[in-house]
């Protein structure tokens, strides 16, 4: 049954393809009713193969079965040297299909997929027992499943996004096969996935913690994709695609140059194509270490309008093997480490869910004018008109009314107008002149107090600035008069620059200033004259009301809120402390439901919170949906201000926010010195030398880019020499030749972790020779510092000789060495000639411009001479080297006076610079300063340590404390 099959389906192929190369000829079919496809072919009757042609093989039939598409296999073996790429199409570009792409051909005609050129290729590597991987296994013969019955005509179709890169393919053919799959017993045409060993996935009431229910929210998580923390994506099994929509592929900063042609397009829920911008792959993370998952997917980026920024579909869903649970708000999947998961945010997925349903395609609501189309026939009055005047004395601003209307009518008309007026031209703040007299009006209820500052302008009032407040308790039982005293003062200490500045005027209808300056008023009444008695306050009676209904009409607007009701039961606690200076009492009152309050400083009470519970208030405060990591003492007092305490709270949250691992990675970098400064100091000549690559430069003759430098610690000499290439050899050539050859076996040798350094020939090199090799510690050039400081004078130096012609930096080098080598240092006094070889160099000047040596140059004495200075040298030797001990202690006490110790122990668990471990990672703005942690296994001297990873692997190199940052659990 299986061979039949089989051979149908080879029938099937060559019919469709010679259906689709006579549309493409413009050959219609001829016209007959259709019949349905048989699975058997009529006997006798064999099927025609195509042409021969780029796009189907005579011997399609015949090839190897494969588990995976020729366009997968394709990128795997394209750097294969066996394989045979094709010629260029010989058919004509503008016959061929320009929708269709095929990679292999590098040209437009057909798909990868249908590639017959791929396929013979692909078979060949097979045929000489390559792409074994790719052959698919050979399965017994099974009987096939029965076919589908046609199902009545639907009345319509419910589909979900379908199309992409999933099994199915992205061209129609491959769908077709993909679908033939189920009803055909075959091989899987895929790989089978590799599955990680786990316990059971299982969801319980603690996964569902947090979720507010009853709910019908979809999954919406956040994922690593690339080294952007993607926001916004959704879960859907319903997709046949991993989708990325463009708004944050382009926010992601992608070149469009990487994104993959995809021939076929998307279809959503209304089985409309929707195309595609391409196909990028991107590395993305899920879940939390270590039980992250790691894995490379294939997004279509289409340009369409979303709530989300990604959906990730069921390609995959199946490579995590992961389980989804909407209920929960949670997926699982396995890993190596345990079981993963990620739960869902509910604020922003109903945030997306919100965004998602609104229409975006408002119809617009046309109203039509009918006057053009329709005359309407107006009425004709049953009286004599007359013209009135809406305001006296305003000829110009008239309307015709009725004869025989009343005279209230006619007023009533006017005020109408008059109000039209007023309300068409609202009043505004307006601006107070230098010296001018401002008025205040005060208005009291029972609740609130509110006050109104104006100004006169030719009669018209208008207003400055207003005060309102709700009352307190306390404030509620206040006479009136003493409301109306509290207006004042809460106006004067709002409103202060306008008070000291301009004489107020307050308007009241109450005897205030007698009240005020009376000596038997309360003891709140004096204190707020006393307070008053600073400003040019005039009381006058309020004749009229004007701006009064003003402030009568915000103090009827200010409400005060429901004060919460607190059931307090019979239990409350003082410690007896008590005074009438406002010294307070302790008091804690128990409520019904035995919750402990507190009685607070700066809110009415303070809810006492258990061990448990002040650990969730912690958690929920500092990386809860609204928190923002805060720093220890802020995170305690934020948690005080939402009515919170416990004894302890201010060290727990400093504690807590010590240990949070989000806080510690990104904590900000700190450039203090951690570590007494160390100097190097060489007592003799020529016994350390530090050495060091400089460069990239320009182009050069013999294609020379690099310098290769060596620094002798006690005099400061200097070799260099330009490289070409900076390989190993050549560093130890340039060892051998420049320094030992010259200036003998030097005891030690400072240099970078460099691979042209750290690798076993040069150890071997040195080891042979008894120099200790030193390696600095990694990012910490301090180590090296005399040969980073000779890079620099270099540097420095060609930069200043050279003009347009950059690549003759080469020709300028032995000149920077010279001058250099003749310049005295800072440090030791002398010139590195002068302390080498015991004088001091002949200078050309001393040619254009003869000194006394020049002039009266004579062998003989020179001779003599030149032996006196070899006696003496060695004095100038000490005097230099004395001289730098000096020097190096003085910066040394200098550098040691900003130095924050920063120690660490065998054992210790710390981070390091992610921008020195990792440079690539630390680019984003929204990466971290911190990885890890690693733990310290060796203390190796001051501020230098060797680390490892927490499963006890030896991390090579040294690192500095400068780098490194304490981790707490």
């Amino acid at each position: 049954m299986k061979a039949l099959l089989e051979k149908a389906n080879k029938y099937i192929q060559a019919e469709e393809y010679l259906e689709t190369h006579r549309e493409r000829r413009g050959e219609g079919k001829p016209e007959q009713k259709k019949r349905p496809r048989e699975i058997t072919p009529p006997e006798g009757r064999s099927a025609k193969r195509p042409k021969h042609d780029e796009r189907c093989p005579k011997d399609t039939f015949n090839l190897t079965p494969l588990n995976a598409r020729p366009s997968q296999i394709l990128h795997e073996i394209k750097d294969n040297k066996a394989l045979q790429w094709p010629d260029r199409m010989k058919s004509r570009a503008n016959k061929r299909n320009k929708d269709l792409w095929c990679h292999f051909h590098n040209d437009h005609g057909h798909t990868t997929d249908n590639c017959g050129s791929l396929k013979r290729a692909i078979e060949a590597l097979i045929k000489r027992g390559q792409l074994r991987k790719f052959v698919a296994p050979k399965e017994d013969k099974q009987q096939a499943p029965p076919a589908i019955e046609d199902r009545e005509e639907n009345a319509g179709i419910i589909n979900t996004i379908s199309g992409g890169i999933a099994a199915g393919g992205s061209s129609g053919k491959a769908r077709k096969a993909y679908a033939r799959e189920v009803c055909v017993t075959s091989q899987p045409r895929n790989k089978k996935l590799k599955t990680v060993p786990t316990a059971m996935i299982t969801f319980s009431d603690d996964d569902s913690k947090g979720i507010k229910t009853p709910h019908d929210d979809p999954l919406v998580v956040t994922i690593k994709a690339g080294n952007f923390d993607v926001k916004r994506v959704l879960i859907d099994n319903g997709s046949s695609a991993e989708i990325l929509f463009h708004d944050a592929f382009e926010k992601m900063n992608i070149p469009t140059d990487r994104l993959r042609k995809m021939e076929a397009p998307l279809y959503g829920f209304s089985n409309h194509p929707v195309a595609t911008e391409g196909i990028i792959a991107l590395p993305v993370a899920i879940g939390t270490p270590p039980t992250q998952a790691n894995l490379m997917l294939d997004f279509v980026v289409v340009k369409v309008p979303s709530a989300y920024n990604a959906i990730l579909g069921r390609p995959a869903l199946n490579r995590l093997q992961a389980i989804v649970s909407t209920y929960h708000l949670k997926m699982k999947f396995p890993t190596e480490h345990g079981i993963g998961e990620v739960k869902g945010d509910q604020t922003t997925s109903r945030q997306c869910y919100v965004t998602s349903c609104r229409s975006k395609n408002k119809e617009a609501l046309i109203i039509e004018d009918l006057r053009e189309d329709t005359k309407m026939q107006m009425g004709e009055p049953v009286e004599d008109l007359v013209s009135i005047e809406v305001y006296p004395g305003e000829k110009d601003k008239t309307v015709r009314i009725g004869s025989n209307l009343k005279e209230v009518t006619k007023l009533e008309l006017r005020s109408f107008e008059e109000l039209k007026t007023h309300l068409s031209s609202p009043p505004l703040l307006s601006k107070p002149f230098p010296g001018e007299d401002l008025l205040i009006y005060l208005s009291v209820t029972e609740v609130a107090v509110s006050t109104v500052l104006i100004r006169e302008e030719n009669g018209i009032q208008k207003p400055i600035y207003y005060v309102s407040k709700v009352l307190q308790d306390v404030e509620t039982r206040y006479p009136k008069i003493d409301k109306i005293a509290l207006a004042l003062i809460i106006s004067a200490r709002r409103l202060r620059p306008y008070f000291q500045s301009h004489t107020i005027i307050v308007l009241t209808d109450q005897p205030l200033r007698k009240v005020l300056m009376s000596p038997g008023a309360s003891g709140r009444l004096v204190n707020w004259s006393v307070e008053l008695g600073e400003f040019d306050l005039q009381y006058k009676p309020r004749t009229a009301v004007k701006a009064q209904a003003l402030a009568d009409f915000i103090v009827e607007c200010t409400l005060p809120e429901d004060p919460p009701q607190l059931m307090i039961s019979e239990n409350l606690y003082v410690d007896g402390s008590s005074a009438v200076g406002n010294s307070g009492a302790g008091i804690i009152l128990i409520s019904p439901e035995g919750i402990l309050y507190k009685k607070s400083f700066s809110l009415p009470y303070l809810r006492c919170l258990r061990p448990s519970e002040s650990l969730y208030a912690l958690q929920e405060v500092h990386e809860g949906i609204c928190g923002q990591h805060l720093g220890g003492r802020t995170l305690a007092q934020k948690i005080l201000r939402q009515g919170y305490y416990w004894p302890t709270m201010q060290k727990d949250a400093i504690e807590f926010t010590r240990r949070c691992d989000q806080c510690q990675k990104f904590a900000p970098l700190s450039h203090t010195p951690v570590a007494p400064l160390t100097s190097i100091v060489s007592p003799i000549p020529f016994a350390v030398w530090g050495m060091d690559l400089l460069g990239p430069f320009p182009m050069a003759s013999g294609q020379r880019r690099f310098v290769i430098v060596a620094i002798d610690y006690f005099t400061k000499w200097t070799e260099a020499e330009s490289l070409a290439t900076i390989t190993s050899a050549k560093c130890e050539d340039f060892f051998w030749k420049n320094i030992i050859c010259h200036f003998g076996v030097p005891r030690a040798l400072v240099v970078d972790n460099g691979k042209q350094f750290d690798n076993s020939k040069f150890r071997t090199f040195c080891s042979n020779l008894s120099i200790d090799l030193r390696f600095t510690s990694v990012a910490h050039p301090q180590s090296n510092g005399q040969t980073e400081n000779m890079n620099r004078g270099i540097l420095q130096g060609l930069k200043k000789k050279l003009n347009e012609a950059k690549g003759a930096w080469v020709d300028e080098l032995p000149k920077v060495l010279w001058a250099y080598r003749t310049t005295p240092h800072s440090v030791t006094g002398e010139t590195p000639f002068s302390l080498c070889y015991g004088t001091e160099a002949m200078f050309p000047v001393e040619i254009g411009v003869p000194t006394i040596r020049a002039l009266h140059f004579s062998e003989l004495n020179n001779d003599v001479g030149l032996r006196s200075n070899l006696d003496l040298v060695e004095e100038a030797r000490t005097q230099a080297h004395i001289r730098s001990v000096i020097v190096k202690q003085r910066a040394a006490r200098y550098y040691n006076q900003k130095v924050r110790s920063k120690q660490f122990n065998e054992g210790d668990l710390v981070l390091r610079k992610l921008e020195v471990s990792n440079p690539k990672a630390a680019m984003g703005k929204l990466s971290p300063n911190w990885e890890g942690p690693y733990r310290v296994i060796k203390v190796l001297k001051t501020g230098a340590y060797a680390l490892g990873t927490l499963s006890g692997e030896s991390i090579p190199r040294t690192w500095n404390a400068e780098n490194l940052r304490r981790y707490y659990q």
